[in-house]
């Protein structure tokens, strides 16, 4: 009776998550962009916060955007929101990232192409 699992080196573990998925350190040294990531919680009340939320992927953020302040505001023009989400789509086709939506108030947000959103 031959093993379920397979061969012993089919489901070895190595010592760190980039082992395991074929990360070597020699190609996390060679790349800049295999550098760990770091997950923020980001309160989005103002429009004039672009350029901040800009500066936070590229310093290899990944946002998760509560908008519920900015959408309870009543003197925002809903135009203007849009073209705010508008300009951060722009930026992050430019830099090879991406935006998704969480539920009715939250949006993701990742700054490069090796992090994405899948829909």
């Amino acid at each position: 009776m031959g093993k379920i699992f397979g061969k012993k080196e089919d489901y070895i573990l190595y010592g760190s998550a980039k082992d395991t998925l074929g990360f070597t350190k020699d190609i996390a040294k060679v790349n800049p962009l295999f550098h760990d990531f770091l997950i923020k919680i980001y309160d989005f009340y103002s429009t004039k916060q672009l350029d901040d939320i800009k500066k936070q992927l590229m310093n290899r953020k990944i946002l998760i955007i509560d908008a519920k302040k900015i959408l309870e505001n009543k003197n925002l023009n809903i135009l203007e929101l849009k073209r705010a989400i508008d300009e951060l789509k722009i930026f992050l086709r430019e830099v090879g990232g991406s935006l998704g939506r969480i539920g009715d108030q939250y949006l993701i947000l990742t700054p490069n192409s090796y992090v994405r959103i899948s829909n």
